[in-house]
């Protein structure tokens, strides 16, 4: 079994364009469509993000 890497690049801040890293996550879920989502908390603005979509909450 592979270890999570906690410096994975998830994408960016839609407020700010900070990197955010997959050690930022609050919350992952599977998608209607059986993807995975994610919600993450910024580093730099503490925004809570959709790193992949650059959705905001």
């Amino acid at each position: 079994m592979e270890t999570p890497n906690p410096e994975a690049i998830l994408g960016t801040c839609s407020f700010c364009g900070e990197t955010v890293a997959d050690r930022h996550v609050l919350i992952q879920y599977e998608k209607e469509s059986g993807d995975q989502g994610v919600w993450a908390e910024c580093p730099e603005c503490l925004e809570v993000v959709d790193p992949a979509s650059q959705s905001r909450i």
